[in-house]
């Protein structure tokens, strides 16, 4: 038998004994910890047993740990003991030869169903911070680890079903937080991203870049898909739009599946009229969307534009064309799930509700930085715009570029944007604005709102009190601090380089 005290004092003992290999209580919540190995000894059971605690006062709870058949906790106050017991008698010889310089972490088992790197370094720094023993070699050699056994548990839904049947042996095992919406049948602490939002977030971008034929493009069912096509078509119906649905099944050879999506995905594009916005269940397959429509000739953005789900930026940023994505904000859901973690091995309550991330924003690039328009008039005075921004130019002007009268101009922006040809011009002036912040943190007020075309700090600022919630100078701080920084509430708009 193996005992372990931590702050037991009473009027003639003091013991104080470093346990930091079992932390999950505080010290003022426990006054004794003891440890029954493979073989516990009968007579330090049968005193162990005879220890008699005030009523209310006792806990026990059995967990398992490697090398160790069962860890009870006994909590109780120093009075309930007798000086003279058997209890304390072996409790001072067994202290006297406990080593103090051995301590352990708690350890913590990450496996994740979708590796992505964003979130194992969040739960890293964390776990540095907080003292745990990371256990990641899933993630590299994606071994599943049967044996394992420790303090806590983080994971998401896997595709592998071995994979999936450790998750949900281990999961009742010890305290387990679940990362990301799909649910792999295990009752647990659970922390997702916001997948109606996105969808949502998606329908807004489209919708202010003026196209009215939309699809969604998925391979995968599952709640994540469900939600994020929800949100997409709910916020479509709104604006009084359908939403044409390519959902592809998979074919039992998977050979065979690569190519095979490809042609079935450019079979369904082709009765489908464009320009065409089209939603996609994630930036891989976002990807793969692109290359379709470039080998079958059909342009990005100009005939279908897309968007992807995650932000992930090797995939994003070395497409064919840049992929605009929903940033889901994966670092906050991956802090939020290691200090979940942290307070159930503390003992605290599982939260009876998931917690919900909502995401940050989008990151636009090329993929989707395009307006929908179809009519000739308009689209020359949007070029004109687009042109024109640092200079000062009346609607006179710009009706004179697009050929029609200024009514009808005024007309046709409400037509097809819906909003007024001066409001386009100002969402367009504040967008490049935000363009030189992201790519230039450093450049003074007066020289980003000259080159945006906003004229002096003073409009910048009221633009973005406007739309942002913020000032200019907060704004500038912030991108500093987070250079990803999203848009506001009152836009969908997060720029990218």
């Amino acid at each position: 038998m193996a005992l372990c005290v931590r702050r037991l004092r009473f009027s003639s003992l003091s013991f104080e004994v470093n346990l930091r290999q079992f932390p999950r209580e505080r010290p003022e919540e426990f006054d004794v910890v003891i440890v029954v190995h493979r073989s516990p000894n009968a007579d330090a059971r049968q005193v162990w047993k005879g220890i008699k605690c005030e009523p209310g006062l006792a806990a026990c709870k059995a967990r398992r740990i490697r090398g160790v058949e069962a860890v009870t906790t006994i909590v109780m106050r120093p009075k309930s003991l007798a000086h003279n017991s058997p209890f304390v008698h072996l409790m001072g010889h067994i202290v006297q030869q406990a080593h103090h310089n051995i301590s352990f972490k708690r350890r913590v088992l990450v496996t994740l169903g979708w590796n992505d790197p964003r979130t194992i370094r969040v739960i890293g720094q964390f776990a540095r911070s907080a003292g745990w023993h990371l256990e990641t070699r899933h993630f590299f050699d994606e071994i599943v680890p049967r044996h394992w056994e420790g303090e806590g548990l983080i994971v998401s839904h896997p595709q592998r079903a071995d994979l999936l049947s450790f998750i949900r042996r281990q999961a009742p095992l010890q305290p387990t937080v679940l990362v990301g919406a799909n649910d792999p049948g295990i009752k647990a602490a659970q922390v997702a991203e916001d997948n109606r939002a996105a969808g949502a977030l998606v329908a807004r971008h489209f919708l202010e870049r003026g196209h009215f034929n939309f699809a969604w493009l998925t391979a995968y069912s599952g709640r994540v898909s469900n939600d994020r096509q929800s949100g997409f078509r709910e916020a479509l119906a709104e604006a009084g739009f359908k939403c044409h649905n390519m959902e592809y099944k998979r074919e039992k050879s998977t050979t065979l599946d690569w190519r095979h999506r490809q042609a079935w995905l450019a079979r369904l594009l082709r009765t489908i009229p464009k320009p065409l916005a089209c939603y996609v269940l994630d930036d891989q397959m976002a990807a793969e969307a692109i290359e379709v429509c470039l080998v079958n000739g059909w342009r990005v953005p100009e005939d279908i534009a897309v968007m992807g789900t995650g932000n992930i930026e090797i995939s994003c940023e070395c497409s064919h064309v840049p992929i605009s994505s929903v940033d889901l904000n994966e670092e906050e859901i991956a802090l939020n799930a290691a200090k979940l973690l942290e307070s159930l091995m503390r003992g605290r309550k599982t939260p009876a509700r998931p917690i919900i991330v909502a995401p940050r924003g989008i990151v636009i690039r090329s993929s989707s930085d395009f307006l929908a328009v179809a009519n000739p008039n308009l689209r020359k005075a949007v070029d004109y715009i687009g042109a024109n921004l640092r200079r000062s130019f009346s609607l006179e002007q710009l009706s004179e570029e697009a050929h029609v009268s200024r009514r009808t101009l005024y007309n046709l922006f409400q037509r097809h944007l819906s909003r007024s040809p001066a409001d386009f011009v100002v969402k367009a002036r504040l967008d490049r604005a935000r363009q030189l912040m992201a790519a230039s943190p450093n450049q003074t007020l007066a020289n980003i709102a000259a080159q945006s075309g906003l004229g002096s700090p003073r409009t910048l600022t009221r633009l973005l009190r406007r739309f942002e919630g913020m000032s200019a100078r907060t704004w500038k701080k912030a991108l500093k601090r987070n250079p990803r920084l999203s848009s506001g509430p009152n836009s969908s708009i997060h720029t990218a380089p």
